[in-house]
């Protein structure tokens, strides 16, 4: 469709996508641990301001994504915008991949509508916990969020949801559900 290149549509416009593979890091899903990576540093998130816009990879402005975030554009153009936004909830729209990990009977990754609750990514098409385990805690966020207690199994999956402080958050990029020992962030390997 000449989208992407030099002069795009004759319109002077120039404009192109380079991919770029992590460190293979589950935090380099973070834009600026992703940042730090393909600047062939330890992909550890920063801190912002500035934001990624104002200064990122090398200090030059920049605009940075994942490719769970740049896989919605197709499905966006195809569907239309307003079909799109249909899905998942006002002001939390589309979807969002969540991985299933720990002692859980269905583990992977799936992808649901914002606004769907943890308790049914957990138990639905988790299949719960495995054996006699109990779900104790989940993890939303990766390595730098916190575990929620299974009262917040109830909130739906958007980034408004949560109480304030939020005890976790629902993350651009992808999201671990787990079973944790207690109020701790990593899951128990017992």
């Amino acid at each position: 469709m000449g989208l992407l290149g030099e002069n795009i549509l004759r319109t002077g416009l120039s404009f192109d996508i380079r991919l770029v593979r992590g460190a293979g890091a589950f935090v380099c899903g973070e834009e600026t641990a992703l940042m730090h990576s393909i600047e062939g540093k330890v992909g550890e998130p920063r801190q912002r301001p500035p934001f990624p816009v104002q200064k990122g990879i090398n200090g030059r402005p920049t605009a940075i994504n994942n490719v769970e975030t740049w896989a919605n554009i197709p499905v966006i153009f195809e569907m239309g915008a307003e079909k799109f936004a249909s899905i998942g909830t006002k002001g939390n729209s589309g979807t969002k991949i969540f991985g299933l990990v720990g002692k859980i009977r269905n583990t992977g990754l799936v992808e649901v509508p914002m606004g769907i609750t943890i308790k049914e990514i957990v138990y639905d098409i988790g299949g719960g916990p495995s054996g006699k385990a109990k779900i104790k805690a989940v993890q939303t966020g990766g390595p730098r969020a916190a575990a929620s207690r299974p009262a917040s199994l109830t909130c739906p999956s958007t980034t408004t949801a949560w109480p304030r402080p939020a005890p976790s958050w629902v993350p651009a990029g992808s999201s671990s559900w787990t079973r944790t020992p207690a109020w701790w962030m990593w899951p128990s390997t017992s």
